[in-house]
């Protein structure tokens, strides 16, 4: 029986298969394995403490205050630190691609100074400097914009780091198609839009999602200045207990921030491991860090 014209396999028109979008059985034995691992740690931990090792009920009090306060909070921070990071990346890193040595200037100038300072050092200099310019300011409150101003130097410290990342990417794929979408009558920005950044954007996947799993924990530093987030919460409830006398609580404090942390590192690295699967190109990966 011949085939219509407009009815030829998916095999013909591309020359292979189309690839299954459907996780492989290594994927859900991986992911199985992990929740196992992941539930069977709780429940050690929470036989310990049923077996009196720490005080559980303490533990169990203080995860709402934690979770609620604390966790959300830090949320609030990496929505705003990882976009306008990525931004900040973004630009700055295809300005270290431009043939214009101005734009390439300013964009080293900006990678290099933020990368050689210190978060905290950063943080600290953005508040104060805010405080200092804005001190007898009636018309704004200093000890509400400064904080803000933190978070965005925070945000201007990752950015150094993904412009790093970006300038990378960009420069991962290969001369010869941002030339022949040129000669097909494309102008840059939409040799950028449509051949570089879809390609750019794969290949950085893996390196973005170590720095945005980064910046979740520097997020913590930002207690530093009085921003609430789920270390100053960890940081008040320390206090509380070091002022009745039980230091031992401490480590309980210490041991549910930590894993908090951890939780929403790893959930945000799983996602971008999901997106970088599905996503990839054969022949175009970037090596695994």
């Amino acid at each position: 029986m011949e085939e219509s014209v407009g009815a030829r396999p998916e095999t013909v028109r591309s020359g292979r298969p189309r690839a299954s979008r459907m996780p492989s059985m290594r994927t859900l034995v991986m992911a199985g394995v992990a929740a196992g691992g992941l539930i069977a740690a709780l429940l050690v931990i929470y036989a310990l403490g049923l077996a009196g090792i720490y005080d559980l009920r303490y533990a169990e009090s203080i995860l709402p205050r934690l979770v609620t306060r604390g966790l959300v909070s830090t949320l609030s921070l990496v929505a705003v630190v990882i976009p306008v990071g990525f931004l900040l990346g973004f630009a700055f890193g295809w300005g270290r691609t431009s043939p214009r040595p101005v734009v390439r200037g300013i964009s080293t100038g900006y990678v290099e100074f933020f990368r050689g300072m210190p978060p905290v050092v950063l943080i600290f200099f953005a508040f104060l400097i805010t405080l200092y310019l804005l001190v007898g300011n009636d018309r704004i409150d200093a000890t509400e914009v400064a904080p803000i101003v933190a978070v965005f130097a925070l945000a201007a410290h990752s950015g150094a780091y993904q412009a790093e990342i970006v300038r990378a990417g960009i420069l991962s794929v290969p001369a010869g198609q941002r030339e022949a979408g040129e000669a097909v009558g494309l102008t840059k920005g939409e040799v950028m839009l449509h051949v570089t950044l879809p390609q750019m954007l794969r290949i950085s996947l893996p390196a973005l999602g170590n720095e945005f799993a980064s910046v979740i924990k520097d997020t913590s530093l930002l207690s530093i200045v009085g921003i609430l987030d789920l270390m100053l919460q960890g940081t008040d409830l320390i206090s509380d207990v070091v002022s009745i006398g039980k230091t031992y609580l401490v480590f309980v404090i210490l041991l549910e921030v930590a894993a908090l942390y951890f939780l929403l590192t790893f959930a945000v690295s799983r996602v971008l491991l999901g997106i970088e699967k599905r996503y990839r190109v054969p022949g175009l990966e970037a090596a695994q860090l």
